[in-house]
């Protein structure tokens, strides 16, 4: 993030160099970065636009003369379509002008909570992230997880259900007997997202991720162990468990920046929200009865 504001802000400042020099030249105070007839894109038009898109897209934008040129094509027909609605009085219509001022006051708002927002003093974060830690360690707890992979063959009614128990029951002889459990799986398992890896589910698993029968299963096996047919709602399976983690509880550096980052989030909403409230009505505020009522009689 510090190496993208930085190319941004050398972008920025050469690009602004090079247009107050061409104002040098030219002598005017707002040089001409595209124009044709009466529309015109300025510096200050770029700047603008600019400062409203994120440190990323500004880097993007100004990554070349392509880009540039494209970006001003886009300020250049918003401003000519404001332009012709213009023309057309289209700003005149009742509904647009009160879309202007709500989007107005919307601006507004958003202003003064950013203003609110910088002028919230911190408490020591670095402390108050230590003192959660301490009194509710038990919240970071991380339950057993385990990889596993799986040969499954599926029933989609009961008549095949003796069928697939057959075959799965033939398919765990040839296991015990010695059979690679990754090759069985490409070529004999119905899980076809699982069987071009192996049988392997590809990722840390916990009890609640699947269904109750497997995690069950799994959760006895050992390291490397398969188990016997399990029976859930997919079919029959065959589990082999891969690797395993215990639970246990990250210590206090594994959890501090994520933890610091939440804590001064919601500190911040909470003296947003808290801070907002000084704008709702006062308590004493008196509503028009008599205009309401004529509202709601001519509705």
């Amino acid at each position: 993030m510090k190496t993208v504001r930085l190319i941004t802000a050398i972008l920025i400042s050469l690009l602004t160099t090079a247009m107050v020099q061409a104002n040098d030249q030219t002598g005017t105070d707002q040089p001409m970065l595209l124009g044709a007839g009466d529309v015109i894109v300025t510096m200050q038009d770029l700047q603008q636009r600019l400062s409203l898109l994120p440190e990323a897209e500004r880097a993007k934008v100004l990554a070349g003369s392509n880009s540039i040129k494209d970006f001003l094509r886009r300020i250049y027909q918003n401003k000519h379509m404001a332009m012709t609605a213009e023309q057309l009085k289209l700003n005149d219509d009742p509904l647009v002008q009160a879309q202007l001022a709500v989007e107005r006051q919307r601006i507004l708002a958003e202003a003064l909570r950013e203003h609110t927002r910088k002028q919230i003093e911190p408490p020591d974060f670095a402390a108050l992230t230590r003192e959660y830690y301490a009194v509710r360690r038990d919240e970071f707890r991380l339950p057993e997880q385990f990889k596993a992979a799986h040969l499954l063959k599926k029933v989609q009614c009961e008549c095949e259900r003796d069928k697939q128990r057959q075959a799965i029951e033939s398919l765990l002889a040839r296991l015990q007997a010695g059979e690679d459990f990754a090759t069985l799986a490409k070529a004999e398992s119905d899980d076809v997202g699982s069987a071009a890896n192996g049988g392997d589910l590809g990722r840390w698993l916990k009890r609640q991720d699947l269904v109750a029968p497997f995690a069950d299963a799994v959760a006895k096996l050992e390291t490397g162990q398969l188990s016997g047919v399990v029976e859930t709602s997919f079919g029959f399976h065959v589990i082999k468990k891969l690797d395993e983690q215990p639970a246990r509880s990250p210590s206090f550096e594994e959890v501090r920046e994520s933890l610091e980052q939440r804590l001064r989030q919601n500190y911040v909403q909470e003296q947003l929200v808290k801070r907002s409230g000084n704008y709702l009505p006062p308590a004493d505020a008196k509503f028009n009865e008599s205009a309401l009522e004529s509202l709601q009689s001519g509705h």
